[in-house]
């Protein structure tokens, strides 16, 4: 089961965690800042492993390369918005999945916010991100 962390950041934004609590692998959606994830991590004793971009705004990328540094964690994103996504190591599309431990998540294209545009739908614990 996927556990949910939901973190305030910049004046009006919101960053998810999610945890597999068996395998220790945690994602971080659309970090828009580090420091408030760093906490969050270090309260909870989690260890950061995924950046998961839906698109390359910067109030959705700001934190991915202070994360990537001090956590050797992976990013992933759009592979139509690679140019425009700091540090990212694997582009998705449309159909595509990631595991994220033993939980997987399906990527949808949504494009409309930006052409981009994608959501991680985790089916087992229906959540769309």
């Amino acid at each position: 089961m996927l556990a949910i962390q939901q973190i305030p950041v910049l004046k009006d934004n919101y960053v998810y965690l999610l945890h597999d609590a068996d395998t220790g692998s945690t994602a971080v959606i659309d970090p828009a800042e580090a420091e408030p994830v760093l906490e969050t991590l270090d309260r909870l004793g989690w260890n950061l492993t995924h950046i998961l971009n839906t698109h390359h705004h910067w109030d959705h990328i700001g934190g991915n390369l202070t994360l990537k540094r001090l956590t050797g964690c992976q990013i992933f994103g759009a592979e139509r918005d690679r140019e425009q996504i700091p540090g990212i190591d694997v582009g998705l599309g449309d159909g595509d999945s990631v595991a994220l431990g033993n939980i997987q998540a399906q990527v949808l294209a949504v494009p409309g916010h930006t052409q981009g545009h994608i959501a991680y739908w985790f089916r087992e614990d229906a959540a769309l991100f």
